[in-house]
């Protein structure tokens, strides 16, 4: 396959964005461990510490519809760079803040820039890609996203509160340095009439060179031609929003995405991340050691079994993976939200279960990371015909931001004021209908183009 390491290139770039955002979903687990210790030159309340997580996903709504436009009029490359800008603001923002207000809009930037980032990415991943690796390349998504969290589980216990930040600005300006070497999406170029810099970006991704005489079947000139054709049809009606449920495919598309995206942080994958390190048992962890050393593995889990999905997705199939993950989730939820109702008992001894949650959060982060992680952005950037994708991912990532927001922000107050039984009961019965949707509402996409995936959704 030509080009293979070069659209990995385009992806690991543009995927810096979720690297980044990574490293803000895992930073609340240590601030609030050091928060805890009185390692930070300020304290928080129950109410400030549960505003402080959640804000950054109710930011998060905030920019995709924005972002949607810049990358329709700019393009993707213009608006990678942009988000690494409004990342940098972010992290220095947290560096000088020394009471909650500050701390509030460095996590509303962090917010900000991760709504652009998952609006940009599964977009630019599927324009660069061919279709027998796209999957494996929308799992770099993930994969970085975690790689991110994994940082500031691994770094955050070594180093004081102050060091971490500032470690942390640094992948903002390598990700904006980067973007300047990183190809523009063919797709966008054809879809702004600029067709010989299409053709440049396509030899460039595809490993051909531009000037090389066509001859015979060239698949890099079959596939430009396809793709010109293809945006000169989606584009012949001017897209609005009402696109998105104009057509049976749309509409389908928009149910299953949009139905996965709230699921998948109703789910419990957003509260492990922010607050694991607060949850687990202080002892009972046997070879895993502590809380802290549990949510390191728990990062090292969710982001290495990316490279496991990047096969199975081509292999299995996006359907099957989502639906044997949630089955397995959902056990390990429901066994730990039982070991918290069994803790809170006053006449039984549960020291001898403490285990449980330890080996729950860790098949949860191999399951999280092989189905439900990954497939949402997968079938974003396949489901959705070029005329609407931008208003689309900007959408989805709403409907992801809304629910993190929900689930980071009802967390710590539910499980102060009722136990942690409760949220792990309703994660695993929201991975329960996770199940039945995927078998309802989810169409298989494996090895089929964007052509054959548009006509399976309209028949």
């Amino acid at each position: 396959m030509r080009g293979a390491v070069r659209q990995a290139f385009c992806g690991i770039v543009g995927g810096l964005s979720m690297f980044i955002t990574g490293c803000w979903q895992g930073w609340p687990s240590v601030f609030l461990r050091k928060l805890k210790r009185g390692e930070t030159s300020f304290t928080l309340t129950q109410w400030q510490i549960a505003m402080c997580v959640a804000l950054m996903d109710l930011a998060n709504a905030i920019s995709p519809i924005p972002t949607g436009y810049f990358m329709e009029i700019y393009g993707r490359k213009p608006a990678f760079m942009a988000t690494a800008v409004v990342f940098q603001l972010s992290w220095i923002l947290v560096i000088l803040a020394n009471s909650p207000w500050l701390l509030y809009v460095s996590r509303i930037f962090a917010g900000i820039g991760k709504g652009m980032g998952f609006t940009i990415l599964p977009m630019y991943i599927a324009e660069v890609s061919e279709k027998q690796i796209r999957g494996a390349l929308s799992t770099l998504f993930t994969l970085l996203l975690f790689g991110g969290t994994l940082f500031e589980y691994i770094l955050g216990p070594y180093v004081s509160y102050m060091t971490l930040n500032i470690a942390s600005t640094i992948f903002p300006l390598i990700s904006f340095i980067l973007c300047f070497f990183m190809p523009e999406s063919p797709y966008f170029l054809l879809k702004v009439g600029r067709k010989e810099e299409a053709w440049k970006s396509f030899c460039f991704i595809r490993k051909r060179k531009k000037d090389e005489p066509v001859a015979g079947d060239d698949p890099v000139k079959e596939e430009m031609d396809a793709a010109e054709a293809l945006v000169k049809k989606e584009m012949e009606n001017k897209s609005d929003w009402m696109e998105l449920l104009r057509t049976r495919g749309n509409r389908r598309s928009c149910l299953a995405v949009f139905s996965l995206a709230v699921v998948q942080r109703l789910g419990g994958v957003s509260s492990l991340l922010a607050y694991s390190s607060t949850t687990l048992p202080e002892e009972g962890g046997g070879i895993l050691g502590g809380p802290e050393h549990c949510v390191i593995y728990f990062g090292v889990l969710l982001t290495i079994s990316n490279f496991l999905s990047m096969a199975l997705l081509d292999i299995i199939g996006r359907k099957p993976l989502l639906i044997i993950s949630n089955i397995i989730m959902a056990v390990v939820l429901y066994a730990t939200g039982v070991y918290f109702i069994l803790e809170s008992t006053e006449d039984f001894d549960a020291n001898h279960l403490k285990w449980i949650p330890y080996v729950s959060i860790l098949v949860f982060a191999i399951c999280y990371s092989l189905g439900i992680g990954v497939v949402p952005n997968t079938l974003l950037g396949e489901y959705f015909p070029a005329n609407v994708k931008g208003k689309a991912a900007a959408a989805a990532t709403i409907f992801f931001s809304l629910s993190s927001f929900s689930s980071n922000k009802l967390y710590p107050l539910i499980s102060a004021e009722f136990g942690f039984q409760v949220m792990f009961l309703f994660f695993g019965t929201i991975n329960v209908v996770t199940i039945f949707l995927s078998f309802i509402l989810v169409y298989e996409t494996k090895n089929k183009t964007f052509a054959e995936i548009q006509e399976m959704l309209n028949t």
